[in-house]
């Protein structure tokens, strides 16, 4: 079994009245949300930074179905799921609370720009010539754009035609930079987008209050589709001016304001 990185602080568990379970972007890193102990001690909240498979110091291959069961699973040793729960995930963290919460009753759902259809997102990447963001992603260090196999890797994803014939066997090898690691880049993408996944719609039937934060601009997904799900589903949707793009760059400082004047009540 590889190795699962999952970091625990704030208010002890058997004083703790709420569990708080933060879920990093695709290729993001749980560590690197700013949350203080003494505000989480105030609130009595105990804070689950969650790296899934290939995030931060997890290892394996990531998979929203299987991360979703890795942290139920987690949960439900600690004796967690007896406390209300609340949520803060970023894009693909953001669709992969989304999901739990159709299985496990969240109080409070806070989401940045979450991804609602993984497809959609790298189509709309496509489509606004910023495909090159995410290949950059997935690259080597050390390694310059000619060499293999980072070669490989602009030249497969510089258009969608992998979409549409699913042929990726060429990169089963090894990434591992300091924003990602996965046994199998094959395996990751066809994870993530062959078929891909959809948020799907209804997903407050279980009446989770559900706050999405949105960004100045967003490249990796359209900020339209976003807002009329919030509206389907009468969610809470806030834009935060100065956050200027889909990693709300130098500006989670004011999201995590938001968030406390909004309140776990």
């Amino acid at each position: 079994m590889f190795p699962l990185e999952i970091i625990e602080s704030g208010a002890p568990p058997n004083e703790a009245r709420g569990i708080l379970i933060l879920w990093p972007s695709t290729g993001g890193n749980a560590r690197s949300f700013r949350i203080r102990d003494s505000e989480l001690l105030r609130d009595g909240l105990r804070l689950i930074r969650f790296n899934p498979p290939s995030h931060g110091n997890s290892g394996g291959t990531y998979d929203p179905k299987t991360a979703i069961t890795l942290l139920d699973e987690y949960l439900k040793g600690k004796n967690y799921l007896k406390k209300p729960l609340y949520g803060i995930g970023h894009s693909g963290g953001g669709a992969a609370l989304l999901m739990y919460a159709q299985k496990t009753t969240f109080r409070k759902l806070f989401l940045l720009s979450p991804i609602l259809d993984s497809v959609l997102s790298l189509k709309y990447l496509y489509e606004s010539d910023s495909i090159e963001e995410f290949s950059r992603l997935l690259l080597l260090p050390n390694l310059s754009d000619s060499e293999s196999p980072n070669k490989q890797i602009l030249e497969s994803l510089a258009t969608p035609d992998w979409l549409v014939s699913g042929e990726v066997d060429h990169l089963s090898f090894p990434v591992k930079n300091v924003r990602i690691q996965v046994d199998s880049l094959a395996t990751f993408l066809r994870n993530l987008f062959l078929p891909g996944f959809q948020v799907e719609f209804g997903v407050n039937e279980k009446r989770t209050d559900v706050t999405i934060f949105l960004p100045a601009e967003d490249k990796w997904f359209p900020k339209k589709q976003t807002v009329d799900f919030a509206k389907r589903n009468e969610f809470r949707f806030l834009e935060i001016p100065e956050a200027p793009d889909h990693f709300f760059s130098h500006s989670w400082l004011s999201v995590w304001k938001e968030i406390k004047s909004i309140g776990w009540d």
